[in-house]
């Protein structure tokens, strides 16, 4: 049944990647559109494959303090990553480890170790789209209350109004 039966209808069908099997992602477009009018049939192929999973975990002592700038001695590092994941398919899998850091620092850092993979991928002329998932760990289980940071000796610094003995 097309609502404009004279005119015909345009479909679209949309694969949830959610639904494929564990290491699958999909190989083609995520959604397609096909144009239907009456008395016509619509054929939609997805496709699917197993890719790599390569993982890059990172926590604040990789970045310089208060900045999403990497240290220096870790912006080699990145290069070693790419001619990993040019040698086959795959997706990057970026873990961030957080302590006591400021939650909005820590989405800042992410994006820009992301954007500059992305950049650095196309710089290469990668042979495929690299996907980039990411997630944030941290130690304590949820970000740290009212932005408190802790010293070394456990006294908190930064947050707090008293005065400390």
């Amino acid at each position: 049944i097309t609502p404009a039966e004279g005119r015909g209808s345009n479909f679209m069908l949309k694969l949830d990647d959610r639904t494929l099997p564990s290491g699958f992602r999909s190989s083609t477009r995520p959604f397609q559109i096909q144009r239907a009018t009456r008395g016509k049939a619509l054929h939609f192929s997805f496709g699917a494959s197993i890719y790599r999973v390569v993982g890059m975990d990172v926590a604040d002592a990789a970045f310089v303090p208060d900045a999403t700038e990497l240290r220096p001695q870790w912006q080699p590092r990145l290069e070693l990553l790419l001619s990993e994941l040019e040698e086959s398919p795959a997706v990057l899998r970026l873990s961030y480890l957080a302590d006591v850091e400021d939650p909005g620092l820590v989405d800042r850092r992410v994006q820009a170790l992301t954007r500059m993979i992305n950049d650095n991928w196309r710089n290469r002329d990668g042979n495929y789209r690299l996907a980039i998932e990411h997630e944030v760990f941290w130690r304590m289980g949820k970000p740290p209350q009212n932005d408190r940071r802790l010293t070394a000796d456990g006294r908190s610094r930064g947050g707090d109004t008293e005065k400390q003995p």
